[in-house]
């Protein structure tokens, strides 16, 4: 096919709109019905704007495939470098690259696959001779020819954002005998503190490995309440007869997501943990569809989380509770000894 990679240059930007607002339109396409994520970005003009805000990022290194002088793909991706205690920290690693979801797209009529693989060789060999070894790719997941395309690079599942509507009929909702909801809202509450705590602890473990080390809490703690003081953000704690807190769900703004995924009446469930003894007796359901019912009586009509792809629990639960995978990150460590062990001169 005549393929070729080069830098992105400044006019480029017109050709990979076009390719960004086409990949837009077909996950669209696989959207729920009623659904309409970032619906903005259908048009090439929005797409514009944010490859163009990526692109000038100042760690960024973007590249374009070109097919008998016409550009077939671009692919943008900026090197991650966080402190410890900085709140991206918590998931993303301190020292890795990014893709996000508006960083890449390839015209759907030429071979996908191999565009994406000739442009991911040619970042990735800058990145591992930067010493970044740790690369993330968010892709459509109601586009599954993406999907296809990167696997055979070396990529897994790293998390899954999912959507579900909110509903109306609260005689729906589960229930659970001796347990109440309280709703939190204006104000925070020690409970919340404690569940964060526990559901990252827990995602410390097996399968997931998620690494907690607590430095962030502070950041979180400060979010949390800035979303719930505002009257911007709801939280539900479920309680027992005695009192005791036996999980929660905490619902903030859609600042989590990527553009290309928000749409209006949106609402993003940011944590939701319940206690081990607790988990298999209804609690967490009877959370949700509570939650969902008051949300929907506030004209939010749609409610988006992230979960790890590894949480055998979470990747359940959610999926069975209506919600619909329409984001994955994908993620690859290369192996870091190809830093120095490369064969021997002949």
């Amino acid at each position: 096919m005549g393929l070729s990679i080069r830098t992105f240059r400044s006019g480029d930007l017109a050709a990979a709109s076009e390719l960004l607002a086409a990949a837009q339109r077909r996950a669209q396409a696989g959207c729920p019905s009623g659904l309409r994520l970032g619906s903005r970005y259908l048009d090439a003009s929005a797409c514009r704007s944010a490859i163009e805000q990526l692109v000038a990022a100042p760690r960024a290194t973007s590249v374009v495939a070109e097919s008998h002088s016409r550009v077939v793909g671009f692919l943008c991706g900026e090197k991650q470098l966080f402190a410890p205690e900085d709140f991206a920290s918590i998931y993303a690693e301190p020292r890795s690259t990014n893709v996000p979801l508006h960083g890449h797209a390839v015209d759907a009529e030429s071979d996908v696959e191999s565009i994406y693989e000739a442009m991911y060789g040619a970042l990735a060999t800058r990145w591992v001779a930067d010493g970044f070894f740790i690369h993330n790719i968010a892709v459509s997941a109601l586009d599954p020819g993406i999907v296809d395309a990167w696997m055979p690079l070396g990529f897994g599942r790293k998390s899954v954002c999912a959507v579900r509507p909110t509903m109306r009929l609260e005689s729906d909702a589960f229930s659970v005998t001796g347990v109440t909801i309280e709703e939190i809202r204006g104000r925070d509450d020690e409970a919340l503190d404690t569940f964060h705590r526990h559901l990252m602890t827990y995602q410390t473990g097996a399968p997931m490995f998620w690494p907690y080390t607590g430095e962030s809490d502070v950041r979180v703690r400060g979010v949390r309440r800035d979303a719930l003081l505002s009257g911007q953000g709801f939280a539900y704690i479920a309680r027992s007869r005695s009192g005791e807190a036996l999980g929660s769900l905490l619902f903030v703004p859609s600042v989590f997501l990527s553009p290309l995924l928000v749409c209006e009446k949106m609402i993003y469930l940011w944590e939701g943990f319940v206690e081990e003894g607790h988990r298999s007796a209804g609690v967490g359901s009877m959370l949700l569809d509570h939650a969902m019912v008051r949300l929907n009586e506030r004209g939010i009509e749609w409610c988006a989380l992230h979960f790890v792809s590894g949480n055998p629990r979470g990747g359940h639960f959610w999926p069975s509770k209506g919600f619909r995978p329409v984001e994955y990150v994908l993620h690859r460590h290369v192996d870091e000894r190809v830093a120095w062990a490369r064969g021997f001169a002949t």
